[in-house]
């Protein structure tokens, strides 16, 4: 797919010329302008406001479900003995997201030119990762890329489903989270306000929660900007320090230790090591290759760090199960079923095994986290707004007692 480049270059004469051309890339463009005995000063895409570069404008990338349907489609159509090549230019054809079309055209120019597939893929890896790469790299040499491809799709389907499952346990206790800031929000600015101004100008003797209420009104009323510039701050602070290796660290052990959650996250990253280190492990990847890269696939640095130096003591000569046991993130059950496998000679089969286990684990605890934190939730707004609308009647009442008087 040729693209505009602009261009600087130099004469022998030392005279600057500029102007643009189509070509598949830049590297083309210096060809070109070299084949004409000019010097290189700058080349650039063209990135000029058109209909046709607006259209691939795609926020959010491309979905997951995108790239299932390409591995399985694509596992099809090679084992039906369809030229890589020819399989590649349907699936360009069909792809609706205008960012994964573009992709498969570049992959498709680069197959064409004679690279192999995972090397056109690893190009971009804002749409395969790494994992990704290295399966088909592997199933490429050893001749069995449909069946990679297959276990790439289901493997893709597993882990949308689980982030799914996460999603739909906490969307609606975020909401509520944010009905309830709004409507403090609103309370605080309106109508305690306008309710201390009646009160004053009833002269009202007002007892201590009103007028801790009113005090704290007026502090938000007069100082928000105070507030906005101290969380920015704060959130600005948390986001430089969890950048940090000691940061990211740090927050990793804090997510384990929350109540309820941290046992959904380290049920969730056990299910991740276990199935992605045996689909790796199928598809013939080396014991440390697979673990160094199932490390790299666990987001907590407590689960990932602790594989990492597994992997050190397994090129020891020890077998997993060991480096495993000392790793307090995982449960006894972990090293003791990765002692069977290795045992009985089947750790891949062991390990698909264990995920399927922990993967129900997580389905189960998604649920009940969401039924617990839903009434909680709905309590804690209940209680902040009881204690408000208190603050406003216990004066009303006074004064109509008073008045009835």
């Amino acid at each position: 797919m040729a693209r505009k480049f602009k261009y600087s270059a130099r004469t022998k004469e030392g005279a600057i010329v500029k102007g643009s051309m189509e070509a598949k890339d830049s590297n083309q463009v210096v060809d070109t302008l070299q084949k004409k005995d000019l010097t290189i000063v700058e080349v650039a895409e063209d990135i000029g406001f058109n209909l046709d570069k607006l259209k691939e404008i795609n926020i959010g990338g491309v979905p997951m479900k995108d790239k299932v349907v390409f591995m399985r489609q694509l596992s099809t159509m090679i084992s039906a003995g369809l030229a890589l090549p020819r399989a590649l230019q349907i699936l360009r054809e069909q792809a609706q997201n205008p960012r994964f079309k573009k992709v498969l055209g570049l992959v498709l120019s680069d197959v064409e030119g004679g690279l192999s597939l995972s090397a056109s893929l690893a190009k971009y890896p804002d749409v395969f990762d790494t994992i990704t790469i290295n399966l088909i790299d592997a199933g490429e040499q050893s001749g069995n890329l449909d069946t990679i491809l297959e276990r790439l799709a289901i493997e893709l389907e597993k882990n949308s489903k689980v982030q799914q499952r996460i999603k739909s346990a906490t969307t609606y206790p975020i909401i509520i989270l944010v009905v309830v800031i709004t409507v403090v929000v609103l309370l605080m600015v309106v109508l305690v306000p306008s309710i201390k101004q009646m009160f004053d100008d009833a002269g009202a003797e007002l007892p201590w929660v009103t007028k801790a209420v009113i005090a704290m009104s007026n502090t938000f009323v007069t100082y928000w900007w105070v507030f906005l510039i101290f969380a920015a701050v704060i959130g600005i602070v948390i986001k430089v320090y969890t950048d940090t290796p000691a940061g990211k660290l740090m927050f990793s052990k804090i997510a384990l230790k929350i109540p309820v959650f941290g046992k959904l996250i380290s049920n969730i990253q056990i299910a991740q090591f276990s199935r992605i280190l045996s689909l790796l492990m199928k598809s013939g990847l080396p014991i440390l290759s697979a673990l160094e890269l199932t490390s790299y696939s666990l987001t907590n640095l407590v689960f990932r760090f602790g594989v990492q130096d597994a992997k050190k003591d397994i090129e020891k000569g020890i077998p997993l199960a060991l480096p495993l046991s000392r790793v307090t993130a995982f449960p006894l059950i972990v090293s003791q079923m990765v002692a069977v496998g290795e045992e009985t000679g089947k750790l891949d089969e062991v390990l698909g095994k264990l995920s399927e286990y922990y993967e129900e684990e997580v389905d189960v605890m998604s649920d009940t986290l969401s039924t617990l934190l839903e009434p909680v939730m709905l309590i804690i707004m209940g209680v902040i707004v009881g204690f408000i609308a208190l603050a406003v009647y216990m004066p009303m009442f006074s004064l109509s007692s008073a008045f009835g008087g």
